[in-house]
């Protein structure tokens, strides 16, 4: 019996401990629930996280079920006040003076209070972030454009100020939605306080400082898509304004205050924009340097070259005046290019995408900095030698790619140039032109087969694996050569009389056939494929040549022409069929097509 009062005992204190416990656990979690169910309501994705997904997190939270309909709420609250102070200002009860002034503290009242909300982590804060701004946009644009009873300088000022005050917001807390806000509502309101004729210098500063609030918030929001907009709303807004410049040039003899000043603008822009994709590449916007930043360089002074072209035509300033101060552009993309290898090696993200912008840049603008577009091109062949030497020694191979691409931009812009103002008759000037562009091209080529490229990464490696652009630089030698040649043939003609036009593209033909047959035997000889290629594409040439002889002339230069050409065609046929013969008789691996 004592055993059994013993076991009774025992099995009560048991049960009591385990009570203990269960109320121990139900009171923890009694506390906690509230708790996390605050933390639930205010939850915000993106403070203090810097992850790829905060974007969509942040916007998924707007439609959460735990604070969807408090938030409509609030939202309903916050638009019949703004709503109910419009009415009264309309029906003369509130002095309009007076009811734009309560507008504005209003927003700015909201703005102030998503400040307190969102340092007090209320599910709230994001409602009164946006319509904080949305309604001081709103009043600010209503009352100079309807009413015109703000100073055009103050509403563009109290523009800046809201998407200033979203920064702050954004960077204090490590939220993304008010900087998104506040910068798409600058943008949008300062495009539409004048409508349709905005006052472009002030727009100007709006769109630039909308650019760089954009890549602030691009390190919180993850979203190179608000980048991309803004980007190309600057773009917009220059295109509208030299469209409208334009226009009253053609009306007006002196501009007033609103079309003074596109080419300063567009100077601003553009050191503004290369600031930012420079600050991107260094990773000082985000850890990962996105591909807006890589492609921002060569968009930016493509449109730029555009936009100062366009103010040449209107002769809104001498060509040296624009050309010259671009050409140093472009060479201080060039030596940002090589501060950026200097910093951080070979594979330094950046150094090709600033390489391209400098070289495009001093390409298109130099034939306007020295007046004379058959210098510029000499100097443009000569600039791409020079970064060839210089992505040996230092630079990535994506620079190296750059001064193929130049070089035969060099050599084709020159024939594009002399086809255009020369007759039939070629010139001394052009012919001597391209012939140092043939040397030139000639020497990039057996350089660049002397020394191999350096790496460049895996996009540049496998864009130009086994360094094939260099055939780029033959093709450039060749065209150069071909004008070169084109004179020598002429003068020859019209020493015997015979420059006559049939007899000129004849020999033409011929010149362009004894080409395609020397490169062929060269490249069976020496088992170069690209040598036998390069011929292979000359010949195609000589085809399509051969085909307009047939509607242009007859007679023996035809015949000419013709029988070069089928000569032509049966060495290309024995060189096409002996190459894999030879290649097998050496004991040589056939190259990958």
């Amino acid at each position: 019996m004592t055993d059994v009062n013993g076991d009774l005992e025992l099995r009560v204190s048991r049960l009591e401990a385990q009570v203990a416990e269960l109320t121990a656990a139900l009171s923890f979690l009694r506390d906690k629930t509230p708790q996390q169910t605050v933390a639930s309501l205010a939850h915000e994705p993106p403070w203090g996280a810097s992850s790829a997904d905060g974007a969509s997190e942040e916007l998924l939270s707007w439609v959460d079920r735990a604070y969807i309909l408090p938030r409509l709420a609030t939202t309903s609250f916050i638009l019949v006040v703004a709503l109910a102070l419009r009415t009264l200002t309309d029906g003369g009860v509130i002095e309009l003076q007076l009811g734009t002034l309560l507008g504005m503290v209003y927003a700015f009242l909201l703005i102030a209070y998503s400040w307190f909300a969102y340092g007090n982590r209320s599910a709230q804060a994001p409602v009164f972030a946006l319509w904080g701004t949305v309604v001081m946009c709103a009043v600010v644009v209503e009352t100079h454009r309807v009413f015109q009873s703000l100073p055009t300088l103050v509403a563009y000022l109290l523009l800046a100020f809201t998407g200033w005050a979203t920064v702050l917001m954004s960077r204090r807390f490590r939220v993304a939605l008010p900087v998104f806000v506040g910068t798409i509502g600058m943008s949008f309101g300062a495009f539409a306080i004048n409508y349709p004729d905005p006052v472009f210098p002030l727009l100007t500063v709006i769109m630039v400082l909308a650019n760089a609030f954009a890549a602030y918030a691009t390190r919180l929001l993850r979203a190179s898509w608000l980048r991309w907009i803004l980007f190309v709303l600057t773009l917009f807004m220059v295109q509208v304004w030299a469209l409208k410049l334009g226009l009253f040039l053609d009306k007006m003899e002196s501009l007033d205050f609103s079309m003074k000043g596109f080419l300063p603008a567009v100077w601003g822009i553009v050191l503004a924009l290369a600031g930012i994709a420079l600050a991107g590449v260094l990773g000082k916007i985000q850890d990962k340097v996105s591909k807006f930043d890589i492609v921002l360089p060569a968009l930016n002074v493509l449109w730029f070259f555009g936009a100062g072209s366009y103010a040449l035509g209107l002769k809104l300033a001498e060509p040296w005046l624009f050309g010259l101060p671009a050409v140093f552009v472009g060479c201080a993309h060039l030596l940002v290019a090589w501060w950026l290898v200097r910093r951080g090696g070979e594979t330094a993200p950046g150094t090709t995408s600033f390489a391209l912008a400098g070289g495009v840049l001093i390409a298109l603008a130099l034939p306007s900095a020295v007046g004379h577009a058959l210098i510029a091109s000499t100097a443009i062949a000569a600039l791409a030698v020079g970064l060839g030497f210089v992505s040996l020694r230092s630079g990535p191979g994506g620079m190296r790619l750059i001064s193929y691409l130049l070089q035969f931009y060099a050599s084709v812009s020159l024939i594009v140039l002399v086809h255009a103002t020369e007759t039939t008759a070629p010139s001394l000037v052009g012919a001597a032109a391209s012939g140092l562009l043939a040397l030139i091209g000639a020497y990039h080529y057996y350089w660049s087969r002397r020394n191999p490229p350096p790496p460049g990464g895996p996009l540049t490696d496998r864009f130009n694996r086994d360094d094939r652009w260099a055939a780029l630089l033959l093709v450039a030698a060749l065209l150069s050569g071909f004008f070169t040649l084109r004179m020598g043939l002429y003068q020859m003609l019209q020493a015997f009389q015979l420059a006559t036009p049939p007899v000129f593209s004849s020999g033409q033909s011929l010149l362009i056939n004894l080409t395609a047959m020397t490169l062929l035997l060269i490249g069976l000889r020496q088992r170069s494929k690209e040598l036998r290629n390069v011929g292979a594409l000359i010949t195609v040439v000589a085809v399509c040549k051969v085909f307009l002889d047939l509607f242009s002339f007859k007679g023996l230069p035809l015949l000419v022409s013709i029988f070069s050409f089928g000569v032509v065609a049966a060495l290309a046929s024995f060189v096409l069929g002996r190459w894999g013969k030879v290649v097998a008789e050496q004991g040589l691996k056939p190259e990958v097509e």
